[in-house]
């Protein structure tokens, strides 16, 4: 939710605080920069009528509810409902979301562990590796250290290819200081923030646990123990 509000914190909320921003989704009653177009130049003092259920093209509010859960539902009823912050189906949502994220990703990783998820990715998915030509001859040297033979040894690379620019990993949509708006978060934005995404807490104590998994039976295979 942080980082949401950080990236789109002008073109979406128009630089008030998160505090106000969270308050207005919780309450029903937040409408996005984006929404109302261009602000008049009279303050428009009409009463907003409390709407608690965003639509799902509403970004400036769904990102901050429960977004990343919602990006793992698979069910149009659940989706549907994902976006009340009345929240009548959050067990249901929370169940999903962890079911899918264990049952339709062979290999997932975490932002807060970002440079452990790239290096899985790439020895899971070798086509993803910094240098491809590195990673055919690392291939080579496990196959052959098992006492395996190849039959080509360039894993089906074009016949002469050099990656000569390599895939170097950039976190191009890494974290910025916000130029306005909030700074800092305090106690009770926070806990707004825990209120509108505690199934992501949920479904991110699942991604850990099938992370933490994934390492050991990536160790075990460099140890040459599968």
């Amino acid at each position: 939710a942080w980082s949401m509000y950080r990236f789109t914190l002008k073109s979406c909320y128009d630089c008030q605080q998160l505090k106000d921003v969270l308050k207005q989704i919780y309450n029903g009653t937040f409408v996005s920069r984006r929404g109302r177009g261009e602000p008049d130049n009279e303050e428009d003092n009409s009463e907003v009528v409390p709407n608690f259920l965003y639509e799902p093209n509403n970004s400036c509010a769904v990102q901050l509810i429960g977004h990343q859960s919602t990006n793992l539902l698979s069910s149009v009823d659940l989706y549907n409902v994902a976006n009340d912050v009345r929240f009548p189906m959050e067990a249901d949502i929370v169940q999903e979301a962890i079911k899918n994220l264990r049952e339709d990703f062979t290999w997932i990783g975490l932002t807060d562990r970002i440079q452990e998820s790239v290096e899985g990715f790439r020895q899971i998915f070798p086509f993803l590796a910094e240098n491809l030509n590195n990673a055919t001859k690392v291939m080579e040297e496990e196959f052959q250290s098992r006492g395996e033979e190849l039959e080509d040894n360039t894993f089906a690379l074009p016949e002469g290819y050099s990656d000569e620019k390599s895939c170097p990993f950039e976190h191009r949509n890494a974290g910025h200081p916000p130029t306005c708006g909030t700074t800092d978060l305090d106690d009770e934005t926070k806990e707004l923030i825990m209120k509108l995404n505690s199934r992501d807490m949920a479904v991110y104590k699942a991604a850990v646990e099938r992370f933490e998994l994934q390492m050991e039976v990536l160790q075990e295979y460099k140890d040459g123990n599968l």
